[in-house]
């Protein structure tokens, strides 16, 4: 069977989609599915961290970085034969077209929404680009991840008004604001493969269980 394609994605920076991008498919790898993590963003963050893993212990899916590609889309469909999942790390879409074109060949389209009243903004934006590519890809589906999750009051009502959205439906799994990402990310690694960290731990295969029931994937 075909890969199943996640792109993440949102409208400005800031929101953690590398962060997202590269834990789960770094997750679905370690889960033995086989897994391609495309990097889009000319800022390369998800190659700079994937880079950073040690020879011994090599990050736990395959890179392609295709941020200078001039049609990602036909390189990424290169692909699909090869691999079960393909997850795609995008730019901001205010600054790019790539999050359009991946969505238009994804079979899920996921929204990190960091926590601060900006990412509302966002969020309707990044709407807007998937409900558009849903009406050219009818099998597209879109989620929302709160990321970066805090116990203070201003982020909590942030994530409560994007749960409260009727369009974009809210992964139950929050990803909190943990040390363990940024340890993770200097390390070319998961937060899974951080001891320790257990609340990243039981926070990222939540997000994946969830993911992969969405594409029916289970």
């Amino acid at each position: 069977m075909p890969a199943k394609i996640i792109t993440v994605f949102n409208q400005k920076g800031g929101a953690g989609k590398s962060t997202v991008s590269t834990n789960v498919a770094g997750t679905l790898g370690s889960r033995e599915r086989k897994t391609l993590l495309v990097d889009l963003d000319p800022q390369a963050t998800a190659s700079i961290s994937v880079g950073n893993a040690p020879d011994h212990r090599p990050f736990p899916a395959s890179l392609a970085n295709l941020s200078q590609v001039n049609k990602p889309e036909r390189e990424i469909r290169k692909f699909v034969d090869d691999f079960d999942f393909i997850v795609i790390d995008c730019p901001p879409a205010i600054r790019s077209t790539a999050p359009s074109v991946a969505l238009l060949i994804s079979d899920l389209g996921l929204i990190p929404v960091g926590p601060s009243g900006g990412n509302l903004w966002a969020i309707e934006e990044a709407k807007k680009l998937g409900v558009y590519a849903q009406g050219l890809n009818p099998d597209l589906k879109l989620r929302a991840v709160a990321n970066m999750d805090q116990n203070i009051t201003i982020v909590r009502q942030v994530f409560k008004a994007a749960e409260q959205d009727e369009e974009i439906q809210m992964f139950k799994t929050r990803l909190g604001l943990r040390g363990a990402y940024k340890e993770a990310e200097v390390s070319g690694t998961t937060v899974l493969q951080i001891a320790g960290a257990k609340a990243a731990h039981k926070e990222i295969n939540a997000l994946v269980d969830e993911i992969l029931q969405v594409l029916g994937e289970e």
